[in-house]
């Protein structure tokens, strides 16, 4: 049962909407001007560390490793 974010497009309201199932329909209007330009975000999803990895560390763009953990040049995540 997913959350998503949409923003409307009328006002910049960005808000949440939690889905029951896959067949309940996105919202139809804006909560906050009731408006009806309203389209879902993409969100950024969170996945725990791995195992071994330093606490903080960034994701890597485009697998290149930024070094935090010490890998040695091959990032983990």
């Amino acid at each position: 049962m997913p959350i998503y974010e949409y923003h409307c497009g009328g006002c910049g309201h960005v808000f949440e909407h939690f889905h029951r199932s896959s067949s309940d329909a996105a919202p139809a209007r804006c909560p906050a001007c009731d408006g009806r330009q309203v389209e879902r975000k993409m969100s950024v999803i969170s996945a725990p560390p791995q195992a071994g990895a330093a606490k903080g560390c960034p994701m890597p763009a485009a697998g290149a490793c930024s070094g935090c953990c010490n890998a040695g040049g091959t990032c983990p995540l």
